[in-house]
């Protein structure tokens, strides 16, 4: 998967649902690469979950049908997130023990729920722990 330093090609798209899309770090998958805006560095529970963003778009679709779905419904939003959040956690697994996964599960309900992906209605953190409960390893 490619890497690449700027804003994908529907970034006024993303920008008009996402107000903190613009933001430093905020990364997106598209079609079979990473656009990286800011140029930083993606550790590999990131690029896990952003690879997960990059087979689900091309699950029987373009990106850009896709993004269409991601951009006008939150719940699609959130079961794709919830599907690429669970790649990122699995990502995590080598080699911590029970308490630290959940310490990680925890810090990863919260990353799914955050404000920037501008859910409406908001989900809660108790959704998001359940949720992720039964989609992990």
């Amino acid at each position: 998967m490619a890497v690449i330093t700027a804003r994908p090609p529907n970034f006024e798209a993303i920008a008009a649902v996402f107000p903190d899309a613009g933001k430093h770090g905020v990364i997106f998958a598209y079609g079979d690469a990473i656009y990286n805006p800011s140029g930083i560095f993606i550790p590999p529970a990131l690029l896990a979950h952003e690879g997960v963003h990059l087979l689900r778009q091309r699950d029987g679709e373009t990106a850009e049908s896709w993004w269409a779905k991601y951009l006008a419904d939150a719940e699609f939003r959130y079961r794709e997130e919830l599907e690429a959040h669970v790649g990122e956690y699995n990502a995590q697994l080598a080699g911590i023990d029970r308490n630290q996964r959940a310490k990680l599960l925890m810090a990863t309900a919260h990353r799914l729920i955050a404000p920037l992906y501008n859910y409406q209605p908001p989900r809660s953190l108790q959704l998001a722990m359940r949720d992720l409960r039964q989609r992990v390893q």
